[in-house]
């Protein structure tokens, strides 16, 4: 068979291939995604970004000022999903090691949870409430499972570049607070300008406040953006490789339900007339049982005696010839125990035959 070398550049290369991204996508599962990632490790931002990690510090009002790590930083929420983390070991504060079971849905873990701990996490054990526990090892009210949000952020002077900010569970009241005032002021949390600082009691908690609102034309990108690929990958709310895999195969036709038949089926009927038939052949057999049991007595009436006459008397026949001639009698009468015995034994074996 022979073939032809098409160039990439070729127009006829690349008509036609609209539908063919299947196992495109099924190769891809395996690449990684390239973002940004804010941390909030020992109450300093930093960005991760391709394995540099790189301190945020506040702008220098003079070029030779010390660096100095910044306390805030504003951001627009560009999108968000509540997400999952569990640690075999427990969270320490400020550990930036993957956990060993995590969902970016709550709904079931994610494929790339190294120790996926059940199927879904609303059966999962660590996702109960009271299967928490402290530093000391110590039972506590919590979930062993802990509630994030996973955010992806923006400045607003570069909205093409968002990183990902996870929100640690003690922050997400702080979070909430400030989502409901804002729709107390009728303003969506992705046209309000949020500064993200920590909070000087407590170790490792944010703080979020809102400090203004932006522009029409910075809102309408912030907004084009909440959809945009890079975004759903940073809050975890992207379709998967095998996802979309799934969705390019033709899908099985769900079977048809036979609606059952109005009344008993045939072989219903047929149950029905055997089971009857038993029960009369076993009515049958108990009055042949009660009727052996009862019994037998002679019919046979005795013989006449002729009345006495003055001049002579008959003599009287023999007691034995009298108890003979009443045996054919009796016989005749009643039939013998032994032929009712044969006669059962039919039953017996059609019985058996309907029982079998």
């Amino acid at each position: 068979m022979t073939y032809q070398i098409i160039p990439f550049e070729s127009t006829e290369l690349m008509a036609g291939n609209n539908d063919s991204f299947a196992l495109n996508a099924a190769a891809e599962e395996f690449a990684s995604v390239k973002f940004p990632v804010f941390s909030i490790k020992g109450g300093r931002f930093h960005i991760k970004r391709e394995g540099v990690k790189t301190l945020v510090t506040r702008p220098k009002v003079n070029p030779s000022d010390p660096d100095e790590p910044a306390s805030y930083i504003d951001m627009l929420v560009l999108n968000l999903q509540k997400a999952k983390t569990f640690y075999l070991e427990g969270y320490v504060e400020g550990s930036e090691e993957k956990p060993d079971c995590m969902s970016n849905d709550g709904i079931a873990p994610d494929a790339a949870a190294t120790s996926p701990q059940c199927s879904t996490c609303a059966l999962c054990p660590h996702n109960a409430w009271g299967s928490g526990s402290n530093d000391k090892g110590e039972a506590t009210k919590g979930k062993a499972c802990s509630d994030t949000l996973r955010l992806a952020i923006a400045s607003p002077a570069n909205l093409d570049d968002p990183y990902m900010l996870r929100v640690p569970p003690a922050s997400l009241k702080a979070f909430a607070e400030a989502s409901k005032w804002l729709s107390s002021h009728n303003v969506p949390i992705n046209r309000a300008l949020i500064r993200i600082g920590f909070d000087t009691d407590k170790t490792g908690v944010l703080t979020f406040k809102a400090i203004g609102g932006v522009d029409s034309a910075t809102y309408a990108k912030a907004t084009q953006l909440m959809n945009s690929e890079l975004v759903l990958q940073i809050t975890g709310k992207a379709i998967t490789a095998a996802q979309r895999l799934a969705q390019a195969l033709p899908q099985a036709a769900a079977p048809v339900a036979i609606a059952k038949p109005a009344g008993p089926t045939p072989e219903e009927i047929a149950a029905n007339a055997k089971a009857e038939k038993i029960a009369k052949m076993k009515a049958e057999m108990a009055a042949l049982e009660a009727e052996d049991a009862t019994p037998v007595q002679s019919t046979a009436t005795p013989a006449a005696v002729p009345a006495a006459t003055p001049a002579a008397a008959a003599p009287k026949a023999p007691k034995v010839a009298k108890a003979k001639a009443a045996e054919p009698a009796a016989e005749a009468a009643a039939p013998s125990a032994a032929a009712k015995v044969v006669d059962s034994s039919n039953f017996d074996s059609e019985l058996a035959g309907l029982l079998g």
